[in-house]
């Protein structure tokens, strides 16, 4: 790695890590979910690659090192693919392939107002995509990032 991966004051591809950890750890206990959360989870865990081989470009030679091995391997993974083209539709802000939706919970007693709950009456409770709970591709994604890369770097074990 020729150049550090930073931005602001996260300094590295472990920070990175560390920081989508949380807000994601945070996510999953929250009872309303917000989008931003969503956002910044897609967006960082589709760009983490880019910070661990940040110099490797794959399309001018195959991975030689253990950085852009890995880069080439979580590229493969399905769950890694639904996140890269959430990310990619909603950086472009396109039309995609892929079937998305909000799922919302009441938070109001239907029996005192009648049968009609409004948009304010509702709670955002997550998302999917090509039928899957959003949340439940994330954690899959974090889980190969922390097995395949952040506890065994380059074959050598790491206590995380």
């Amino acid at each position: 790695m020729n150049r550090p991966s930073h931005f602001f004051n996260v300094e590295s591809a472990d920070q990175l890590f560390g920081l989508l950890k949380t807000v994601a750890s945070s996510l999953a206990t929250s009872e309303e979910k917000r989008t931003e959360d969503f956002l910044l989870l897609i967006f960082g865990l589709t760009h983490l690659r880019e910070w661990i081989a940040p110099d490797y470009d794959w399309k001018e030679r195959g991975p030689v090192t253990p950085e852009e091995h890995f880069f080439q391997d979580i590229y493969k993974f399905d769950e890694f693919k639904l996140l890269k083209a959430l990310c990619n539709c909603s950086k472009h802000m396109c039309v995609t392939d892929h079937a998305m939706g909000a799922l919302y919970k009441s938070v109001k007693d239907t029996a005192s107002s009648g049968n009609s709950v409004s948009k304010s009456d509702r709670r955002l409770v997550g998302y999917f995509a090509d039928g899957k709970d959003v949340e439940d591709v994330i954690r899959a994604v974090i889980k190969f990032y922390e097995e395949k890369w952040f506890r065994n770097v380059g074959g050598v074990q790491n206590a995380t």
